[in-house]
């Protein structure tokens, strides 16, 4: 195009080159009358100046045409409308879940304790003569079995004096009932049909040896139980924790000298948060199952604290660990730790759904019409298959995950849910 406009400015400079100039012949008042010529320069600077416009003029309408749409502005707009009209409804992955009946269990952990520990102390004083060796620390005992034994020299003698208090007191029982007897006899002699009185018939007297004859019946029978204490045992099956017992040591009664455990008192600790315990409520014997040290048991709940910790604000569970098989009892020593699955209530018309399935709130989305649609749901615990919801109708199925750009009421797609794990 400015080699065209080039050849054109070239012919028309041409072209002034071929006119003719103007003569002094013309006349004088034809020359005042019309305006004079242009000259030739003048002339070739306006044709330039118009050939330079032209080239931009065109220049811009070239600009506009590359950049303008290829349809019009409202075509486009129309195509967009007809496009989102027909544009297919996003796909959501969705599970459809059987209602039923589930149990809910709770997961958690506690430590072996025992609920109390007893202090060994005689009721006499005495020297150890012999010793069990269960008196050794960890050393486990039956009910029953004799862990010290006293020196029983002392309490032999007393007892033996204790006995011969009691002959003592029973002849003079006797003695008395005997001048009772014959005080009575002359009495009557004398006084015939007269009632004989108290004094006479002795029978404060009789009384009264009556009584010394108990007092001295029970010393003999604290010097025989004396004698029984020298043999010191528990009533319990246990566990030895400390000792301090050796053979010839002198041990005073009322004063400790170890500590035991019973094996009855071994109990499983386990903290729970107070969500975890609505939902196994009530607690007392709720089944347990107990894993510790690569051993598994079978226990149940006996009760609860009656009181939060201050600390964590949880509550705890006291389960007694089973006693069937003592061998198995003892490898759970206080101070273990343990992995318990707690049994809750089971739940009719319920659903088990996955984690990925609950939405913030505690709501669920699912789909019914080919519409989604939200659901407050009551989560009654958990599984090991997932969260236990109540039933409700759930339509085509339930939405699997979150999902964004999309809202309630919306029409979806639905697309069956596969597991990972599958």
């Amino acid at each position: 195009m400015l080699k065209n406009l080039k050849n054109i400015h070239t012919s028309a400079q041409s072209d002034d080159k071929l006119m003719p100039p103007m003569t002094d012949l013309e006349p004088t008042g034809a020359s005042n009358a019309l305006a004079k010529p242009e000259t030739p320069s003048k002339r070739s600077r306006i044709i330039g100046i118009l050939q330079i416009l032209l080239v931009l003029l065109l220049m811009a309408v070239a600009v506009y045409y590359s950049r303008a749409p290829s349809a019009p502005a409202s075509v486009q707009g129309m195509a967009g409308m007809a496009a989102a009209d027909v544009s297919p409804a996003p796909n959501v992955a969705i599970i459809t879940p059987l209602a039923g009946v589930h149990r809910v269990l709770v997961e958690g952990n506690g430590a072996v304790s025992v609920s109390s520990s007893v202090d060994l102390v005689t009721q006499v004083t005495g020297r150890i003569a012999r010793m069990d060796s269960a008196m050794a620390v960890g050393g486990g005992f039956q009910a029953g079995d004799v862990l010290v034994e006293l020196e029983q020299d002392e309490f032999l003698l007393q007892l033996r004096q204790a006995r011969a208090d009691v002959e003592v007191q029973i002849a003079n029982l006797q003695l008395q009932q005997a001048k009772s007897d014959a005080a009575v006899r002359n009495y009557g002699l004398v006084n015939p049909n007269k009632a004989v009185p108290s004094l006479v018939a002795l029978r404060p007297q009789i009384a009264q040896a009556k009584a010394q004859l108990l007092a001295a019946e029970s010393r003999a029978d604290i010097a025989q139980l004396n004698l029984q204490r020298t043999r010191f045992s528990m009533p319990f099956d246990g566990m030895i924790t400390q000792s301090s017992a050796q053979i010839g040591q002198l041990i005073s009664s009322g004063k400790s000298f170890g500590q035991a455990y019973a094996l009855n008192s071994v109990e499983l600790v386990v903290p729970i948060a107070q969500s975890d315990l609505a939902q196994i409520a009530p607690v007392k014997n709720r089944r347990v199952q107990i894993l510790a040290d690569g051993q598994r048991f079978e226990a149940v709940i006996d009760r609860a604290s009656a009181e939060l910790d201050s600390r964590s604000r949880f509550a705890r569970l006291y389960v007694p660990l089973p006693q069937g098989s003592a061998n198995s009892t003892l490898k759970l020593k206080p101070g273990m730790f343990a992995d318990v699955m707690i049994e809750g209530p089971e739940h009719p018309n319920s659903l088990v759904i996955p984690e990925a399935a609950l939405q913030a709130g505690d709501t669920l989305l699912y789909v019914r019409g080919g519409t989604l649609r939200e659901h407050r749901t009551n989560v009654l615990g958990r599984n090991s298959q997932g969260i236990v919801v109540k039933g409700f109708d759930i339509g085509e199925g339930i939405v699997i995950g979150s999902v964004s750009g999309i809202s309630a009421g919306m029409p979806v797609a639905t697309i069956p849910f596969v597991s990972q794990d599958s």
